[in-house]
């Protein structure tokens, strides 16, 4: 059966899924499903990706690893061994990245207006606060000044003419907050810029290194030190192994007639490093790449990648607990998961995970032909669903069977669950091979 949504699959995963079956139903007898398996060897194979292809620019970098994108501790610890930093936006992240080998110097505080015991701990720590706003600015120095600990800051411009974002200061607004910065520079440390942006597009973050360049130059002008520039994330990864994803969803059926309000670009024909290059190849009005600008000024690049360090870095597990044909349909059924879609957030984005999750089975008597099958899960709302997309299979699922949903490292598997019918939460492994030998480790 054609799959054009068929997920691109390591070829280490694919061999745990070959070769260590069994013990996959053993960790779900063992540990209940769904379960999430962590793989931190992709996750530090991702780093040094990024950072040979930093470094071959001759380009002065920060990596700060998203700490939403995952809360599984291995990867904050993997960080830990390659010196990079974690971006966190709440106190509780901010611990977690201190428990895991952080340094408090390596880490940057983002989100909107943040809470004063948020700012209390990156002063103490000498974290990196992003300013998101005047008023923001003006709580930092002001709780700087009764610490008496000096606040290091960049401040988050809004790069792009948006009414969308909530995030970032209008760049009409950047003399005053300089204004401020230097009046109050004894207690706020300007090393740099920063901006938000969504979607995946290399020529608007090129566009934005050109704006922070040229807010460095305006704060050099007024006295001011600043040296960085934060473009955030937004290096988009492959899940799929088909470039003609897109046309083929014209010819897959959703339950309930489901839409959507898009998807996440899931295929692209980009390595790492090529789309890195697109964006520092952008050029300004005066035909000076992004590279260049920031060569010229001697800046540090900052980003925060999160997907993009987690490409095929995680698997989920869930077990069939039922099927049941279709209404009115010949091949179509409807089958139930344990758990729920909290445990695949795209959904909370108003989308669909497109990868087709693929089917283990321990049956030897299973149902071979051409069958379709949405995925739900077990709770009592119709909108809990884990594929709206009737999924291609060429055997039936029955009881027990597993579904594994893959590369669900990157904001799939944990950024929304919730003990919703007082369920417990999902369980995690960290799985690493050593000379081909498999070890697994619970997480806490």
């Amino acid at each position: 059966m054609n799959n054009a949504l068929a997920a691109k699959l390591h070829s280490q995963t694919q061999s745990l899924l070959i070769e260590s079956k069994a013990k996959l139903f053993e960790w779900i007898a063992a540990l209940g499903a769904p379960l999430h398996l962590v793989f931190p060897q992709r996750f530090s194979e991702n780093i040094e990706t990024l950072q040979d292809a930093l470094t071959k620019q001759g380009l002065k970098h920060e990596i700060y690893f998203a700490k939403k994108a995952n809360k599984a501790q291995c990867f904050t610890q993997a960080a830990s061994e390659y010196d990079i930093g974690v971006d966190v936006a709440s106190v509780q992240e901010f611990e977690l990245a201190l428990s895991g080998g952080i340094k408090g110097v390596k880490i940057g505080v983002s989100g909107p207006h943040k809470s004063d015991t948020l700012i209390n701990l990156a002063l103490v720590h000498q974290a990196l606060i992003a300013i998101d706003s005047y008023a923001e600015l003006d709580c930092v120095i002001a709780i700087a000044k009764q610490r008496k600990i000096p606040a290091r800051v960049l401040l988050r411009l809004q790069t792009q003419s948006t009414k969308t974002s909530r995030f970032g200061s209008s760049l009409c607004q950047l003399s005053s907050l300089l204004t401020q910065c230097r009046e109050y520079k004894e207690w706020v440390g300007l090393e740099g810029f920063s901006c938000h942006l969504s979607g995946y597009c290399p020529h608007a973050r090129g566009n934005s290194i050109h704006t922070l360049v040229s807010a460095i130059d305006e704060a050099q002008q007024m006295g001011l030190s600043p040296s960085k520039i934060n473009i955030g994330g937004g290096l988009p990864i492959s899940y799929l192994e088909d470039e003609h994803w897109q046309h083929a969803l014209d010819f897959e059926c959703f339950f309930a007639g489901k839409t959507f309000a898009g998807f996440y670009p899931y295929y692209t024909k980009q390595k790492l490093e090529d789309t890195l290059l697109a964006i520092l190849a952008v050029k300004n009005e005066h035909g000076q790449s992004a590279l260049e600008a920031l060569q010229l000024k001697d800046l540090t690049l900052m980003l925060e990648p999160g997907r993009a360090l987690l490409d095929q870095a995680g698997i989920s597990l869930f077990k069939v607990q039922g099927i049941k044909p279709h209404l009115g349909t010949s091949d179509c059924y409807i089958a139930t998961l344990s758990g729920s879609s909290l445990s695949l957030s795209e959904q909370w984005f108003e989308s669909e995970y497109l990868p087709s999750p693929l089917l283990l089975s321990q049956h030897s008597n299973g149902i071979l032909g051409e069958y379709r099958v949405a995925f739900g899960g077990a709770t009592c709302l119709d909108s809990d669903m884990l594929s709206w997309r009737f999924i291609p299979l060429s055997q039936l699922p029955q009881r027990d069977d597993l579904m594994v949903y893959l590369n669900t490292a990157g904001y799939q598997m944990d950024s929304n669950e919730s003990e919703f019918h007082s369920m417990p939460l999902p369980r995690k492994i960290a799985v690493t091979w050593e000379s081909n030998m498999l070890s697994w480790q619970l997480l806490s």
